[in-house]
């Protein structure tokens, strides 16, 4: 018996051989139909807003966390933004979850489709969507990142379907869930998925998406609703629809000025002076004072680098004294959609309050809350006094 099977075995291993080396091109082509990635085109430049283009490089994956220094030559550590595009290729059909961690704001488009909108100042948060991808297929990617000040961080990492995200039921395979397996964390994709160029170019007559620009400047960033505040620091998870759109905020620029006690709408709250900010120290709870000095980006919630010194001051005051506690509101005109402007002036009073909680204040001191135009100080219909109404203004509580 035992010598049978041998003899059998010997006659057949000539055939196995053949049938191997018969399959050897098979495996080959099918190598070849899967090439490695070579990552993603990267843009970098001095700018939130893509200002100034400074780097051009090649990124294996995104998945950076700077620790506060400059990402490459020529580029400041703070108030810079990076532009990667490529093509993704999953290896798998099936429902991928995108996870972001950053500080300060992204935006991802696949196929054009706007995926994920968190374009705002803000600490360390994480953030997800999910798209149903077909294996082999060449998605068109795009990721728009940028830092304002502190923590420099833009992760994007993903969830494969055909990974098990949960340890096997106990069973006595596993001993009852004694040797079960941890799940393995999320893992930044890989570069043999990115591509800089489309792998899999479509045939001229199908209509695959076309290649954005390499220059092409973002649109203006849209508000979007705010998120919980106070806290300032707590992370959330958000599901997005692909190709969601908001309306466009009227472009304005806030300059906080001190506004004259003369006003014919309504008296002026006074304004800190620049160089006595222990003031507010003094006010009353329900007193209210106008912060000068304070400039934003047209239609925008980002703060100009100009602020900084009348922002450090109040800091120094805020933190100096953490009993104080103040509501931090926003104010707009009332130019455009009234619903826009609330939400505008909320992300405003959001921002200068992050500003002042990474420079010591305690976030329980801060409330912000956003008025749009609903309390002006000045007359709207006139261009020259409608400035004054574009605020920030703090009330004691």
């Amino acid at each position: 018996m035992h010598r049978f099977s041998f003899l059998t075995a010997d006659r057949l291993r000539p055939q196995l051989v053949q049938l191997a080396l018969a399959l050897l091109p098979v495996a080959a082509a099918h190598a070849q139909a899967r090439p490695a990635g070579d990552g993603l085109r990267a843009e970098y430049y001095d700018g939130m807003n893509f200002d100034r283009l400074v780097l051009r490089r090649s990124d294996a994956t995104i998945a950076f966390d700077w620790h506060h220094a400059p990402p490459g030559r020529g580029l400041p550590a703070e108030y810079f933004s990076v532009r990667w595009t490529g093509w993704l290729v999953p290896p798998v059909s099936g429902r991928y979850i995108f996870r972001a961690t950053v500080d300060d704001g992204m935006r991802i488009w696949l196929n054009n489709q706007l995926i994920l909108d968190e374009w705002r100042p803000q600490p360390v948060r994480t953030f997800s969507t999910t798209a149903n991808l077909h294996a082999g297929q060449a998605y068109e990617l795009r990721v728009d990142y940028f830092q304002e000040i502190l923590d420099t961080r833009a992760q994007l990492v993903w969830e494969r379907p055909d990974v098990v995200r949960q340890p096997p039921a106990a069973s006595w395979r596993n001993l009852w869930g004694l040797t079960a397996t941890t799940p393995p964390p999320d893992e930044p994709i890989a570069m043999r998925y990115l591509f800089s160029r489309n792998p899999r170019p479509a045939p001229a007559a199908s209509a695959a998406p076309k290649p954005l620009a390499a220059e092409a400047r973002p649109p203006l960033p849209k508000p979007s609703p705010a998120p919980p505040a106070p806290g300032f620091t707590t992370g959330r998870t958000l599901q997005l629809s692909a190709g969601r759109r908001t309306a466009a905020v009227p472009p304005t620029v806030l300059a906080l000025v001190p506004v004259s006690p003369a006003s014919p709408v309504r008296p002026a709250a006074p304004s800190v002076a620049r160089n006595d900010t222990a003031r507010l120290a003094r006010l009353a709870v329900g007193e209210t004072v106008t912060l000068p000095d304070l400039f934003f980006e047209q239609g925008q919630a980002r703060l100009l680098p100009a602020t900084r010194t009348a922002l450090d001051k109040l800091a120094a005051v805020l933190s100096a004294r953490p009993g104080l506690r103040f509501e931090v509101q926003g104010h707009t005109d009332n130019v455009g959609s009234a619903e826009l402007n609330r939400q505008l002036s909320q992300q405003r009073a959001e921002t200068v309050c992050l500003y002042l909680s990474r420079h010591g204040v305690g976030t329980a001191q801060l409330q912000p809350l956003g008025y749009g135009g609903s309390q002006p100080v000045a007359d709207n219909a006139d261009p020259a006094q409608r400035p004054r109404n574009r605020r920030v203004v703090l009330r004691r509580l």
